[in-house]
């Protein structure tokens, strides 16, 4: 990840192929994923964290990581992907990913139900990425999940997060995502931590989600604090697999009006996201009907 933060130059990165889908109850073929691929390209995104290296056991959407991140190289990309431990890293390395951001959470609750560990064992396994991803050509970004809230802990004091960075700086990490994993977070808390962590010499993105409706004006302070790369999904859809109750994401198209209205230029073609929607629609349509037969 460039130095965003040094300029206006804002990313948006779709995340619909990897969050966007995890959560569908039936799998949705290879095929597919990559044709919805082509209408994302074809709208205007550039930037895509286009799977997740995880177990097909906890994640069965995701049991194609390999094929879809090869589909995409074939379209001439270079798309981030998501792991949640050292097997998940070292598949990513074979399948030849040079964008890795490897996902913890700041509530050890969370992290033992998503990655069956501890906060600071996960902590420890990506610095064991970071020693070996310059040998395997590879950059890891840290994506802490419940950066401001959890379900079951409650508000998360700014502070863990800071020294969580501090380890990961020292390490190595030069990008790191903050994730609103529940919706709970307000603007200023978005723009506290982001200045924060843009002081401790890291780029930052953000991962939103839209529970309470406030994933826009959340993404407007991150992108004022100094925030310079924002996750989002077609529709909004998606939402984590083991925090029930939680909104979408952060829609394409609701940062699209969010920044165009900042005045920054987005790329995207809302016309041509009207036209990836209704593919997105056929396509999880069919494979829920296919997964209720």
């Amino acid at each position: 990840m460039k130095n965003h933060h040094h300029s206006p130059h804002l990313v948006i990165r779709d995340v619909t192929l990897r969050d966007g889908l995890q959560n569908l109850p039936g799998v949705i073929s290879t095929a597919d994923k990559l044709d919805l691929l082509d209408a994302l390209i074809d709208a205007g995104v550039k930037e895509f964290q286009i799977t997740s290296f995880v177990s097909a056991a906890r994640v069965p959407q995701m049991n194609d990581a390999e094929a879809v991140y090869a589909g995409s190289v074939k379209r001439g990309l270079s798309p981030n992907v998501l792991v949640v431990n050292l097997k998940g890293f070292e598949r990513a390395v074979s399948a030849g990913v040079k964008s890795i951001d490897a996902v913890l959470s700041a509530s050890n609750t969370h992290n033992r139900r998503n990655a069956n560990r501890t906060t600071l064992e996960s902590a420890n396994e990506i610095i064991t990425m970071l020693s070996r991803a310059a040998h395997a050509g590879a950059r890891v970004g840290v994506n802490i999940a419940n950066s401001f809230h959890c379900a079951s802990e409650g508000a998360i004091d700014p502070e863990m997060i800071l020294a969580l960075m501090r380890g990961f700086h020292d390490s190595g990490v030069r990008f790191v995502c903050l994730s609103d994993t529940t919706g709970q977070a307000k603007a200023d808390a978005v723009a506290h931590l982001v200045d924060k962590c843009l002081h401790m010499g890291v780029d930052v993105g953000l991962h939103l989600r839209d529970t309470h409706g406030r994933a826009g004006e959340n993404a407007r302070a991150g992108y004022k604090a100094g925030a310079r790369c924002f996750d989002a999904a077609l529709s909004g859809l998606g939402g984590s697999p083991f925090t029930p109750g939680v909104g979408g994401n952060l829609s394409l198209e609701t940062a699209d009006a969010v920044f165009a209205e900042a005045g920054v230029a987005t790329g995207l073609v809302a016309s041509k996201l009207a036209t990836a929607r209704e593919k997105m629609a056929g396509i999880t349509a069919a494979a829920a009907k296919a997964g209720a037969a």
